[in-house]
């Protein structure tokens, strides 16, 4: 297979970005996937980069390119403001050459749009070399605007978190722009850590285990996950530590039922059966069939046993919550969410969340915490999680449990890492090295 070398790469991570603001951002991975699979894993990482890169810094590089050519990106047509965006990108944050970068992304927008209109990408792109966008966005007067503009993200976004988490705000945004690390679980139904650990020695990649959660390794360097010793005899989940911590917060234990609620695509699911050794049964519910096929792929890759797929919504499903009335010893539930809290993993979440979709989806919460405590058996445990940073899908429905005659559960077994205000717990990226997630444990 041959190397990918200049206007070959741009030209893919172009289509990528055509493709991703033609349907308004809601999607950007599977094009990322669908463009870059086939590539050897140098050019693979560096579309990857550049087109993600763009992504993340959509603002940034919308603000400085009006600034410095005086030329207006929500004026020009979709791939001629994506060629000037994934320019701008290279100049300001990659170190390429600036000739590179620009006669480059100029040849691969000719094949695009023809001679002509790479000729105007030409001649507004050499505007951008040497301009100082942090100058440009150091005279935006208004603290907020300043903030959102430099860290890219929405102004009633950074409003938000400024009134939820205050001193932390500038942290909380360089946090969600950096690249988040590539975490594996170490399948324990598969393989004991210290055996993975081995082979990883000895394939001479670097790692580092996670402080407490012993089965989280984090994969130093970029790695192609294809290489990773185990890979296709299911040795190894990626997951980031935030997520698995939904399942180990559950504490389930062996001989128990237990119901998880928005299970597919099944990381929590098999967190869950390894946990217990496979010694549980386990009800994944989940509404999306597509997404149901991936769980159940998963569950046979890592060896996963005694798992019900079940394709419903217990919020409206009445014979679901007849039938399995009282019957769950743990119940999880990893509820819809705008996903604020993973946007360094999805850039693209920067450009697709709005104040009606928090909204919706903590009414959605709501319904769900409802109807699965008619689920839970006397006793049982139930488990609220969110990859949100959003307080309306975390924090406001401490309430709702209250009035549901539920018994706060504290996190005392992770008070020593992390930093639990009595059953209600919230990780960030810049303090807890994982994503933006929101916990809440509750016993009947």
């Amino acid at each position: 297979m041959t190397t990918l070398t200049g206007w070959k790469t741009r030209f893919l991570a172009l289509k990528i970005l055509i493709f991703t603001e033609r349907e308004n951002f809601k999607r950007f991975k599977p094009f990322l996937d669908k463009y870059t699979k086939d590539l050897p894993p140098l050019d693979r990482a560096f579309v990857r980069e550049i087109a993600s890169g763009t992504v993340r810094f959509l603002r940034l590089l919308d603000f400085s390119i009006e600034k410095a050519t005086g030329k207006n990106p929500a004026k020009q047509k979709i791939p001629t403001r994506n060629a000037l965006r994934l320019t701008a990108y290279q100049l300001f944050f990659t170190g390429i050459p600036p000739y590179a970068a620009i006669n480059e992304t100029v040849e691969a927008f000719k094949r695009i749009a023809g001679k002509k209109a790479a000729g105007f990408i030409n001649a507004v792109s050499k505007k951008l070399i040497n301009f100082d966008y942090k100058s440009a966005v150091n005279e935006i007067r208004d603290p907020i605007e300043r903030l959102a503009v430099f860290h890219s993200f929405e102004t009633w976004m950074v409003k938000r978190w400024h009134n939820f988490y205050g001193q932390n705000l500038e942290r909380l945004l360089e946090s969600l722009n950096e690249v988040a690390p590539l975490y594996l679980r170490v399948n324990a139904l598969k393989i004991n850590v210290g055996e993975f650990l081995k082979l990883l020695e000895d394939k001479g990649f670097g790692f580092e285990q996670h402080p407490f959660l012993k089965e989280m390794v984090r994969i130093k360097g970029r790695v192609a996950v294809e290489e990773l010793p185990g890979y296709e005899s299911g040795f190894f989940y990626i997951q980031d530590p935030a997520s698995y911590l939904a399942a180990y917060l559950l504490q389930p234990k062996p001989g128990e039922r237990i119901l998880d609620v928005g299970a597919a695509p099944g990381g929590k699911t098999t967190a869950i059966a390894a946990l217990t050794g496979n010694e549980m049964e386990i009800y994944a519910v989940d509404v999306s069939k597509s997404r149901m096929e991936l769980l159940k792929e998963n569950c046979k890759k890592l060896g996963v046993k005694n798992v019900k797929p079940v394709i419903t919504d217990i919020s409206k499903d009445r014979s679901f919550i007849e039938k399995h009335k009282n019957s769950f010893d743990r119940i999880l539930i990893d509820a819809p969410c705008s996903a604020t809290g993973v946007i360094r993993r999805h850039p693209e979440g920067k450009w697709n969340k709005s104040l009606s979709l928090i909204k919706t989806n903590a009414s959605i919460q709501r319904e769900l915490i409802k109807s699965a405590v008619k689920l839970l058996k006397p006793g049982g445990v139930l488990l609220f999680s969110v990859c949100s940073l959003e307080k309306e899908e975390g924090e406001a429905h401490v309430a709702l449990f209250k009035n549901l005659n539920l018994k706060p559960q504290p996190f005392e077994e992770v008070k020593n890492f992390l930093y639990p205000d009595s059953n209600v717990l919230r990780v960030f990226p810049y303090r807890d090295g994982m994503d933006g997630f929101f916990y809440t444990r509750w016993n009947v």
